[in-house]
C-alpha cells in the first residue's frame, strides 16, 4: 500500500532528478543501449561498498579505479552521449570533486575545477542543455560557503556565477535556463536564512538580479521552482503574500519584482504542494487544497490571462491527487489519485480540452500505482504498481484508449522493480529490479514491442553487490 504523499514530477522530466539519475534523456548516438542510446549504471560491482560507473551491456568500468571507502555519488551523461560527468572522492578520501570521463576512453578522467582542499566539496551539478558547460555548487573559495560555479567543457575555463555572499549565506540550488544563456538560483544572498530567486547570465557572471518581490524575515521561496521551457520566465512557490501559505507565482525575465499569482488567493492552512509547466510553456498544472482544506486536487492555470480550472475528477473526504505529469504534446495531464476508492491509488488522464478517464488496470486487493512516466511520443504511459501481487511492484504499459500490458517478465513474491525510465525514442524501458536473485538489484531493459521479455545490462554481481542507480540518454 502507498501511504505517503508523492510530489509531482516537475523537476523530473521525467521520473528522476539531475545528475546521476535515469532521467538523463533518451536514446540516440553511440549504441550503448536499446534504442541506440547510452546507458551507464552505478554499482559496487568490483569492490563491495565502492560504487563506481559502468557501461551497460559490456560492464566496462568508466571511472578510474577508486580505493576502499571511495565512491561516485552523482553522475550524468552529456547531451551528445560521448561522456559522463560525475561527483566522487576520487583523488582524496572524503573530498567530493567533479570529473568528466569520455566513454571512448574509460579510466581517464579530467577534474573540472581547481583542486579542493580538505573539508570542501562539490554538492550538485547540472550539464547545460547545449552541452557546452557544467554548472555546480561547491564551497570552492570559502569553506562552508556554498556558491555557484561554471566550467566550460571545451576549455575548462572556470568562473563563479553568483554575486558575493556573506558568512552564513549560501546558494541552495539552481536551474539552468533552457536556452543555456544563464542560471536561476536560490540563495539567502540579501538576507541570511531568507532564500530568494536570482538570475545571472553566463555572459555577465557575478552580476545577479533578484527576481521575486523582496521577502521579509521568516518568508522564503521554496525549493520548487522552474524556468519555463521557452526560457521567458520562472514559476515558483513561496509564502510571500502570507506567512505559512505556499502559493504559486510567475515572474517574467526583465520584470524582476513584479510576480503574478497563478491562482485564486489561498487562506491559512491551504497550500500548493507541487507544480509543472507544460512543454509549450502555455500553462501550469499544480496540486493544492485550493477548494477544500486538506483535500489535494489538480488544477491548471493558463498563463496568458491567468485562467484557472480544476482538472481532477470528484475527490472527497481523505482522497487526494498525489502526483502527476503533463503529456509531452501539452494536450493534457496524467495523475495518480485515490479518486474512486480511498487509499487505492490509480492512474487517471484529463485532456485540457475536456474529459477525465481512469487508465490503469484493475488492482489486486491492497495494490497501488506508485509512479508513472508518460511515453515521450505521447501515446500512453508506463507505470509502476503492485497490480497483480500485493507488494510486488512491476511495470505496466497502457496505450491511451487501449489495453494495459505488463512490461517486465512476471516477478514472484519478494521481487520488485525499484525504478525505471523510458528512452526518448519511446521504444524501450530500462529498469532496476531484483528480478533474477532476490538479494541482488540489477539493471534490465525491455523493448516495449516485446513486452514480457528483458535483457540484463550489468555484469555479474554477487550477493551484497547492487546496481543502485543508472542514467539513460
Amino acid at each position: 500500500m502507498m501511504n505517503t504523499r508523492m510530489l509531482s514530477w516537475l523537476m523530473l522530466p521525467m521520473l528522476l532528478s539531475l545528475g546521476g539519475c535515469p532521467s538523463d534523456g533518451g536514446s540516440g548516438g553511440n549504441r550503448e543501449g536499446d534504442g541506440g542510446g547510452a546507458i551507464v549504471y552505478l554499482a559496487d560491482q568490483d569492490s563491495n561498498g565502492v560504487f563506481e560507473l559502468y557501461k551497460a551491456t559490456s560492464g566496462t568500468k568508466i571511472n578510474p579505479v577508486l580505493g576502499a571507502g571511495k565512491s561516485v555519488t552523482k553522475f550524468s551523461i552529456t547531451p551528445d552521449r560521448t561522456a559522463v560527468i560525475y561527483i566522487a572522492d576520487q583523488d582524496t578520501l572524503g573530498v567530493f570533486e567533479l570529473y568528466r570521463v569520455n566513454l571512448s576512453t574509460p579510466g581517464v578522467s579530467t577534474k573540472l575545477h581547481p583542486t579542493l582542499s580538505g573539508g570542501r566539496d562539490v554538492t550538485s551539478f547540472t550539464i547545460a542543455p547545449d552541452g557546452g558547460s557544467v554548472v555546480y555548487v561547491a564551497d570552492q573559495d570559502t569553506d562552508e560557503v556554498f556558491e555557484l560555479y561554471r566550467t566550460v567543457l571545451g576549455t575548462l575555463n572556470n568562473t563563479k556565477l553568483n554575486a558575493a555572499l556573506g558568512i552564513g549565506e549560501d546558494v541552495a540550488d539552481f536551474r539552468i535556463i533552457p536556452d543555456s544563456t544563464g542560471v536561476v538560483y536560490r540563495a539567502d544572498q540579501d538576507t541570511d536564512t531568507v532564500n530568494e530567486l536570482y538570475q545571472v547570465t553566463f555572459s555577465a557572471p557575478t552580476v545577479s538580479t533578484r527576481l521575486n518581490v523582496a521577502l521579509p524575515a521568516g518568508r522564503s521561496v521554496s525549493d520548487q521552482y522552474a524556468v519555463t521551457p521557452d526560457s521567458s520566465s520562472v514559476v515558483y512557490i513561496a509564502d510571500h503574500d502570507g506567512a505559512g501559505i505556499n502559493e504559486l507565482f510567475r515572474v517574467a525575465f526583465g520584470t524582476a519584482g513584479t510576480s503574478v499569482k497563478l491562482h485564486p488567493a489561498l487562506t491559512l492552512g491551504e497550500n500548493i504542494t507541487a507544480f509543472e509547466v507544460s512543454p509549450n510553456s502555455a500553462s501550469v498544472v499544480y496540486i493544492a487544497d485550493q477548494d477544500s482544506n486538506d483535500i489535494f486536487e489538480l488544477y491548471r492555470t493558463i498563463i496568458s490571462g491567468v485562467v484557472n480550472s480544476k482538472l481532477s475528477g470528484t475527490i472527497t473526504g481523505s482522497e487526494d491527487v498525489t502526483s502527476f505529469s503533463i503529456i509531452p504534446d501539452s494536450s493534457g495531464v496524467v495523475y495518480i489519485a485515490d479518486q474512486d476508492s480511498d487509499e487505492v491509488y490509480e492512474v487517471y488522464r484529463t485532456l485540457f480540452a475536456g474529459g477525465n478517464t481512469k487508465i490503469s488496470a484493475v488492482l489486486v486487493a491492497d495494490g497501488d500505482v506508485s509512479s508513472i512516466q508518460i511515453i515521450p511520443d505521447s501515446t500512453g504511459i508506463i507505470y509502476l504498481a503492485d497490480q497483480d501481487i500485493d507488494g510486488v511492484n512491476e511495470l505496466y504499459r497502457t496505450i491511451f484508449g487501449g489495453a494495459t500490458t505488463k512490461v517486465n517478465p512476471a516477478l514472484s513474491a519478494g521481487r520488485t522493480v525499484s525504478s525505471f525510465v523510458v528512452t526518448s525514442d519511446s521504444s524501450t524501458a530500462v529498469y532496476r529490479a531484483n528480478q533474477d536473485t532476490a538479494a541482488i538489484v540489477e539493471l534490465y531493459r525491455t523493448t516495449l514491442s516485446s513486452a514480457g521479455t528483458s535483457t540484463k545490462l550489468n555484469a555479474a554481481l554477487v550477493v551484497g553487490e547492487d546496481v543502485t542507480d543508472f542514467a539513460v540518454r
